[in-house]
């Protein structure tokens, strides 16, 4: 029983002594083989941690350094969304010289030849000879027509003709007949004030206003998409760095160890523990270059459409810091700005405006259409002279070709002119009532989403507004948490140092740090948005970036 008794208490004190040695070296055995695959992550950097691409870019010249001022006229003059919105422009300047097309006057012409043989039926149409009468005729008709502001239209016309028969009755054979003609007709109820195509020009350029208010609209929104990706890439350079200096910490913790171990007042696992920290870091390092590079093609993809720009094989470089800068706000003001700039707002007013023009275009078709018409018309006729027993029976100022009747339409009087109305009574319309009833509709449609746009516009402002005030104290809230985590992190330093911390305290204060640094670099960057935010709602972060539209549209 005693001999029973000593062999457990000898086997428990060599268990005693000789087990720590085994972990020991078991665990120096297990950090030798984890210590050279994590030997080999840190050296396929190079002797260093690695370098941000930016850092890389500015020692091999390829950096291109751009302000938020510079990126956004970039984009402006080579985004693709607003090169399509530029060309609406021209198609509606199209639509409303398309518009004034039935002003425009017009000349038509006439030639032709006829000839006409019809057999001796009675007295009148007795030819000279033969059994049968023979009339041809030559005709050259010139007319001018046009369309006025007034809602009239002018017509203008002379016309020609040289007549020649073997009818026994006429006196002058061949006849030349020339006559002149001008007639002005002006609505005085229906059509006088508006009509169809005064309608169509004046919606053509309400077109145009509403589309130069789109395009405003749609730089606006790419300028707050520039910025926004802007600040962006500010970030995720901004968090590589960060990233970059807890990977310096974990492999400083490393190094700490290492010696520690070498003078034997640390175990080899706390070697083992920072290097799972360090492998840890790099992936997030990894992490933190490729979101660089997705920011910065987002950013590139803003500025240029086209994919073989230079653009594309620099690295940009921000030039513009995260530094705070208070922008200041009042709710009400922020509101009325809004509503009062709005382009969202000014388009509903236009659009109540075509639906008016269109309301009184239908409505003047119910009017009765009573126009005054004037007509006056000279003539002139010539031919050869003729003789009636020897005697000469035309007159001398007739005889002659075709010119001397154009000279008789001028100057022998020979004139025609009338004065009157024409009058049309609608009995009645359903087609036009409608139309009417449906553009009333609409109207109240129009009327009551511009209500709901107002609201939805001033729910937004007040949200923006908030969520700058909010992003403040963010702001602020994370730069006293970074103070604090940073003094945290110095004591605990120190304290590993003098060996009364821990390597798990110690690395996971370097976290905090980290963690600190980022979340106030994302609510410095969260701030820049905010005010971005809140002027794209406010509609005028055209003016707070001192940018001009140059060449809006005009029209006439």
């Amino acid at each position: 029983m005693n001999n029973s008794c000593s062999a457990a208490a000898r086997g428990l004190l060599f268990l005693v002594i000789i087990g720590p040695i085994l972990d020991l070296t078991l665990s120096a055995g297990f950090v030798a083989s984890q210590e050279k695959s994590v030997e080999e992550i840190v050296n396929g950097y190079g002797t260093n941690i690695p370098v941000s691409a930016t850092e890389k870019a500015e020692k091999e010249g390829t950096a291109y350094h751009l302000s938020l001022k510079d990126v956004t006229k970039l984009a402006l003059k080579n985004n693709l969304d607003i090169a399509i919105s530029d060309t609406n422009e021209e198609l509606y300047k199209s639509k409303l010289l398309q518009a004034h097309g039935p002003y425009d006057p017009a000349i038509s012409l006439t030639l032709s030849a006829q000839s006409a043989t019809q057999p001796n039926t009675n007295e009148i149409n007795e030819s000279t000879q033969g059994n049968s009468n023979t009339t041809k005729q030559d005709t050259w008709n010139v007319q001018f027509t046009q369309n006025v502001a007034t809602g009239g239209s002018i017509t203008a016309s002379l016309n020609s003709n040289r007549v020649d028969t073997n009818q026994v009755f006429s006196l002058i054979n061949p006849q030349y007949t020339a006559t002149s003609n001008f007639q002005f007709t002006q609505p005085l109820l229906r059509n006088r004030q508006i009509d169809q195509n005064r309608g169509t020009i004046k919606v053509a350029n309400l077109d145009i206003k509403i589309n130069d208010s789109q395009f405003r609209q749609t730089i606006t929104n790419t300028i707050a998409s520039i910025q926004s990706s802007y600040w962006d890439l500010v970030y995720a350079i901004g968090n590589y760095d960060i990233t970059r200096q807890s990977v310096k910490l974990a492999q400083a913790t490393v190094d700490e160890n290492r010696t520690k171990v070498r003078i034997g007042v640390a175990a080899p696992i706390d070697v083992t523990t920072a290097q799972a920290t360090l492998a840890s870091r790099m992936v997030d390092l990894i992490a933190a270059q490729q979101a660089i590079n997705v920011a910065e093609n987002n950013l590139r993809s803003t500025i240029s459409s086209d994919w073989k720009n230079d653009i594309w094989k620099k690295v940009i470089v921000p030039t513009d810091r995260t530094d705070f800068v208070e922008h200041k706000v009042d709710m009400d003001t922020a509101i009325a700005t809004a509503l009062e700039k709005r382009p969202e707002l000014e388009q509903y007013n236009l659009q109540m405006q075509e639906n008016d023009i269109n309301y009184a275009v239908d409505k003047n078709q119910k009017k009765w259409q009573l126009n005054a018409v004037a007509a006056y018309g000279t003539a002139g006729v010539a031919g050869p002279q003729s003789y009636a027993d020897g005697v000469p029976i035309i007159a001398p100022s007739m005889v002659g070709g075709v010119g001397t009747a154009y000279q008789n339409l001028l100057t022998k009087g020979y004139s025609t002119w009338s004065l009157g109305l024409n009058v049309q009574i609608p009995l009645r319309n359903r087609t036009l009532d409608g139309q009417l009833g449906q553009l009333d509709a609409q109207k109240r449609q129009l009327l009551m989403n511009r209500n709901s746009q107002e609201q939805k516009i001033a729910v937004a402002v007040r949200n923006a507004v908030d969520d700058l005030g909010n992003n403040k104290q963010r702001v602020e809230t994370a730069t006293v948490a970074r103070k604090l985590t940073e003094v945290q992190l110095d004591a605990e330093t120190k304290r590993f140092k003098a060996g009364t911390s821990t390597n798990f305290l110690l690395l996971q204060r370097q976290t905090d740090l980290a963690t600190a640094r980022g979340a106030e670099l994302q609510a410095l960057v969260n701030y820049k948005k905010a005010v971005i935010t809140l002027e794209q709602n406010m509609f005028t972060l055209l003016e707070a970036g001192d940018f001009e539209i140059v060449g809006a549209a005009k029209s006439k």
